[in-house]
């Protein structure tokens, strides 16, 4: 039987998955966070959107930059290293031997330990913990702004001049989303079109 390598993948493969990555991670996070409070963001948004979403939150928000980071660390951890020690603790047990075909278990392991898709397993994780926590904070500011008054932390001056003040909940390159206090719904409002100015009011306990 002729073996058939596998070509390895180039700089520009590498950049063209992180690409698509970033994307499909962008449009499904924000998507689930603004379809908790009733909004299709699919149609408010832009590939160019998708794209820089993910790395907008992560950089203006260091917390969750760090918490994402730890528990990533942590799953490397596991997947590289602590699995197995683990697994090497537990078949030395005479109730796991009699529960469990070593030697079955043994060739599993050692495959594992041989494939070298570290990488890919890693971008599922980390796909998986982003879309948690972005569906974790939708929920979270639902359930608060549902049950608190909401305070305004941004003016909005329109080109008319008129004001208003809001609760910001996200923005991208296109449009405004906040609540207007008194409101339980999103306001999505065009930037280009209709802003004149966007203010950061002074912060105010809630």
């Amino acid at each position: 039987m002729i073996k058939i390598e596998k070509e390895k993948l180039g700089l520009q493969d590498y950049f063209y998955i992180g690409y698509l990555y970033l994307i499909i991670l962008g449009i499904v996070s924000d998507a689930i966070f603004y379809g908790i409070f009733g909004v299709s963001y699919l149609n408010y948004t832009t590939i160019l959107d998708a794209l820089i979403s993910p790395i907008s939150l992560l950089t203006n928000n260091w917390k969750i930059s760090l918490f994402l980071g730890f528990m990533f660390w942590l799953m490397y951890l596991y997947f590289t290293k602590w699995m197995f020690s683990f697994y090497a603790f537990l078949r030395k047990k005479k109730w796991y031997r009699k529960l469990y075909d070593i030697e079955k278990w043994d060739k599993k392991y050692e495959l594992l330990k041989e494939k070298k898709n570290i990488i890919p397993g890693m971008m599922i994780i980390f796909f998986l913990l982003f879309i948690s926590m972005r569906t974790g904070m939708g929920i979270g500011m639902k359930h608060k702004y549902n049950n608190k008054e909401i305070i305004p932390n941004y003016t909005l001056i329109f080109k008319d001049n008129s004001r208003l003040d809001v609760r910001k909940v996200g923005q991208n390159s296109a449009y405004f989303f906040y609540f207007i206090p008194g409101e339980k719904v999103i306001t999505a409002t065009p930037i280009t079109d209709n802003l004149k100015q966007i203010k950061v009011l002074k912060k105010k306990k809630e």
